[in-house]
């Protein structure tokens, strides 16, 4: 029976980016374990951070440290990676706070809206891409347009079927988990009731399914 690996992130995180992108490497041509993503959104009234949402603050030196390492993980990794300069998560934020969905709640609502396994996984790539190579905000409708075409899916159909109350009920279900699993940030990974935090535990995490697996 295939190993599962659950995958609990959001698109506007370039360390959930990379580690997505280094564990779809990893995995590549092995049936014998499964990807299941899991993307969350951050309830407005609890902050705008993921960091916020779990209680904590992220630091400037922090902040300016996470991004001087992603762009060296990305040349070591050949993984594209185009880094908005930082003012514009500001200007994103008061946008996020009139939008009609919390942050990264249409994104996910949207991954959840589509049905079908394969345009689902190139979906999530196309939302990544857009993100961190096109330098796109994932919470604007034209954004989920620009993916949805990408992964053959029609945009403004996908964006009236994500406005479904099921889907709304999975995206909730998908946060309840990662509090439940008490996941400390994204990326967080967990197989077999363990939790993998971060793109540096890919090896690790391949090695409690019991596959052998390189990054690189």
């Amino acid at each position: 029976m295939p190993a599962v690996i659950r995958s609990y992130t959001i698109y506007h995180s370039p360390n959930a980016y990379l580690g997505s992108v280094l564990l779809r490497r990893a995995v590549a041509e092995r049936p014998d374990v499964g990807i299941v993503r899991r993307p969350i959104f951050v309830p407005r009234h609890r902050g705008v951070l993921v960091a916020e949402m779990l209680g904590g603050k992220e630091n400037a030196n922090a902040g300016s440290y996470n991004r001087e390492d992603c762009a060296r993980w990305a040349r070591r990794y050949a993984i594209p990676l185009n880094y908005p300069e930082p003012h514009v998560f500001g200007e994103r934020s008061r946008r996020w706070a009139t939008a009609e969905f919390d942050r990264e709640e249409l994104p996910a609502r949207a991954f959840y809206a589509i049905v079908d396994n394969a345009q689902q996984a190139a979906f999530d790539a196309a939302l990544f891409e857009a993100a961190w190579i096109d330098g796109l905000d994932v919470n604007e409708p034209d954004t989920i347009r620009r993916a949805a075409s990408r992964a053959g899916v029609d945009g403004e159909q996908l964006l009236q079927s994500l406005r479904a109350a099921a889907i709304g009920a999975e995206v909730r279900a998908a946060l309840a988990e990662f509090e439940h699993l008490k996941c400390p940030g994204v990326p967080t990974f967990t197989v077999d009731g363990q939790r993998f935090f971060g793109k540096d535990r890919i090896e690790w995490l391949l090695a409690a399914t019991g596959v052998a697996g390189r990054t690189d």
